[in-house]
């Protein structure tokens, strides 16, 4: 009888010894260790990726007639066309932007190039805190870009990798910025909370002085990243705040829950900012906060 016993138990020590060992092992070791492992399989996790792209690619195709390609493509076209006059009037706008600059001797803001990233993995357990983006360290990222999409605030780069990057969503309870609320200029902070998995993303703005007046425009307000911190420029899109704003039980703040982007659910391509150099000319892709 004590045969089976052993044979049970001996996986359990042997587990219990690679367990105390790696607790042992120096933090640094740990580091090093855990990046070589990402590295090592990043490659089968950039292939699935792009299989994943091409397998949608090739159902959209055959999913389509040629009369609805034809729609499509007339559509894109006007689509391109809008656009390309929107960037001209950007590029106009940028440029009285800059003389206004030089005119009242102001100090411009720090401008961004813009790398495009797909989602190349996002994990059931992890589906509102990270993200993993096909763009790393030889593409110019580094730890601590913001994350946009369509000029709503995504999250931040928490860990490069060569090809790859970690993102931190805000919807994360640990992600916290400050920010502007519609119609007022001082800061508050909004902070991530835990979501349920098929609800809206929500997140929660906190330390808002207590003498705000909501607009008379709306029952929602606007929150927008204030600039402060160095991390995000100024003025992008967190969420809105719905169901009102509650007064803390010291009656010094308000506090109100954040409705997110709705895409933060099903995010397939983001933007990356990543700061230009002091000595970098402004290229096409940069992008003024």
């Amino acid at each position: 009888m004590s045969a089976p016993a052993h044979i049970e138990v001996k996986p359990f020590f042997w587990l219990a010894v690679g367990l105390l060992a790696w607790w042992l092992f120096p933090t640094a070791h740990r580091a090093f260790l855990k990046d070589a492992f990402h590295e090592f399989q990043a490659p089968l996790v950039l292939a699935q990726s792009h299989l994943d792209d091409l397998r949608t690619y090739w159902a959209i195709r055959a999913g389509n007639t040629k009369e609805n390609l034809i729609r499509f493509n007339r559509d894109l076209n006007r689509h391109s066309a809008f656009l390309e006059t929107e960037i001209s009037r950007l590029q106009w706008l940028a440029r009285e932007n800059h003389r206004l600059e030089e005119l009242l001797d102001l100090v411009p803001p720090a401008a961004h190039r813009v790398v495009i990233a797909r989602v190349a993995r996002r994990d059931l357990n992890a589906w509102w805190s990270r993200v993993l983006l096909r763009r790393g360290s030889l593409d110019g990222v580094r730890d601590g870009n913001p994350v946009i999409i369509g000029g709503s605030v995504v999250g931040r780069v928490v860990k490069t990798h060569r090809n790859t990057c970690e993102v931190q969503l805000l919807s994360d309870p640990a992600f916290r910025i400050s920010v502007n609320v519609e119609g007022d200029e001082r800061a508050a902070v909004y902070q991530g909370v835990p979501n349920k998995p098929f609800d809206p993303p929500r997140g929660l703005l906190t330390f808002l002085p207590a003498d705000y007046t909501t607009p008379a425009s709306g029952d929602t307000v606007g929150v927008f990243t204030s600039g402060a911190g160095g991390v995000f420029p100024g003025g992008l899109n967190v969420g809105r705040v719905t169901g009102g704003l509650t007064q803390t039980p010291d009656g010094l703040f308000l506090s109100g829950d954040v409705l997110l982007h709705p895409l933060l659910s099903s995010i397939k391509e983001v933007s990356i900012l990543v700061p230009l150099k002091p000595d970098s000319a402004l290229g096409e892709q940069a992008l003024p906060p």
